[in-house]
């Protein structure tokens, strides 16, 4: 099974991109980031961002199949 990519997009236009193992780690980590902000650890450094600066959590290939697929459209 090929990894799952999480994306968190900051109000400051930065993306930080990492992978997990599964889908189901996915699911988890976008629902903590949600919760409790996202760290950032490059080298040595830890930065935190708290919740209210993470403007969208994107998990790629995290629904295997679902019950409730949705549309999108502009109003």
């Amino acid at each position: 099974m090929s990894k799952t990519k999480i994306s968190v997009y900051l109000d400051t236009g930065v993306v930080f991109d990492y992978h997990v193992a599964n889908p189901m780690k996915g699911r988890e980590h976008a629902a903590a980031i949600i919760q409790t902000g996202y760290r950032s650890s490059q080298g040595t450094d830890l930065e935190w961002y708290p919740p209210h600066r993470v403007l969208k959590v994107k998990v790629e290939n995290a629904v295997e199949s679902s019950q409730y697929q949705d549309t999108a459209r502009a109003t």
